[in-house]
């Protein structure tokens, strides 16, 4: 199996439902209708999360541990939330983004950070969790966590689809059958402006019809770059821009519903859930002045 990650960051203290069927339709009646499914204690910061196809939610915490959490049921009145797996934190005290790489086997970033957002280099690497064992029918099991490929001359990772370092500002390409892995794209578009204040460069990315997008964080724009079908940048393809946005932080995103071609990205800092067209046009359809029912905390 072979995947790109990226670094990003999301800071969530609460998950939310978000009722979308497509931008033009829901136009009408912005800001959309949301609801809190599980309010974490404070502070928590929600890294990341991943619907499964059964519509439960997969979630990694990059404070105050690294852990992951179990979301059963989000549609119905009562969700329920338990803990899947917690880390020592003598081995990583941050998980991030998650992605299935078979089914109920997932694949997710871990390492240890001296603060929030600020990675130890060489601590991270990619991750497996496998549900399998819990599966079964009769004498279930824990689920199995292990490292498949460290990753020593990365930085803060986190984001999985392409691998992107956001204080290194590249994409790492892994081959998590081989557990190998080396260095997919780097483009100059990738790295942090000097002036942000830590160097978040890349950070959500994702794969969609032939390209790489992905997010530059305190530049608030959004790249993409051809792809090849073996996961590496095109022959010749540099990154080129496809959005800039009038935004404090840019963080992760998808692309919807149902593999259209829209962009919801999310803004972290300035608390807004945003999106992007295909002919360019911004939508904010939740946030802003919610910043008091949407908490968030460094």
């Amino acid at each position: 199996m072979r995947f790109f990650a990226f670094d990003c960051l999301m800071k969530l203290v609460a998950l939310f439902a978000f009722l979308v069927n497509t931008v033009t339709a829901c136009q009408r009646s912005l800001p959309l209708p949301y609801r809190v499914l599980h309010q974490f204690p404070d502070p928590t910061y929600l890294q990341s999360l991943y619907v499964r196809s059964n519509g439960d939610i997969l979630v990694t915490t990059a404070w105050p541990n690294g852990t992951i959490y179990y979301v059963s049921g989000p549609s119905t009145k009562s969700p329920k939330v338990s803990q899947i797996y917690e880390f020592d934190p003598e081995v990583a005290n941050v998980a991030t983004s998650i992605i299935e790489t078979r089914p109920d086997v997932y694949a997710f970033y871990a390492g240890k950070q001296v603060h929030l957002g600020i990675g130890i280099n060489g601590t991270f690497g990619v991750w497996e969790l496998d549900l399998r064992p819990t599966r079964r029918r009769f004498n279930p099991g824990k689920p199995i966590v292990k490292e498949l490929v460290h990753i020593p001359n990365g930085g803060l990772l986190s984001g999985l689809d392409v691998i992107p370092d956001k204080p290194i500002g590249v994409v790492w390409h892994v081959d998590t059958v081989a557990r190998k892995y080396k260095l997919g794209i780097e483009d100059p578009s990738m790295r942090g402006p000097p002036w942000a204040p830590t160097q978040f460069g890349i950070d959500g990315i994702q794969y969609h019809k032939g390209y790489l997008y992905w997010t530059n964080s305190f530049e608030a724009r959004i790249y993409r770059i051809r792809m090849t079908r073996q996961g590496f940048a095109a022959p010749g393809a540099k990154g080129e821009l496809v959005k800039e946005i009038r935004s404090f932080f840019l963080d992760n995103f998808t692309f919807g519903p149902r593999n259209g071609d829209t962009m919801w990205i999310a803004t972290n800092a300035d608390n807004r859930l945003i999106t992007v067209s295909p002919d360019g046009n911004v939508t904010a359809p939740l946030g802003g002045s919610l910043v008091t029912l949407i908490p968030y905390t460094l």
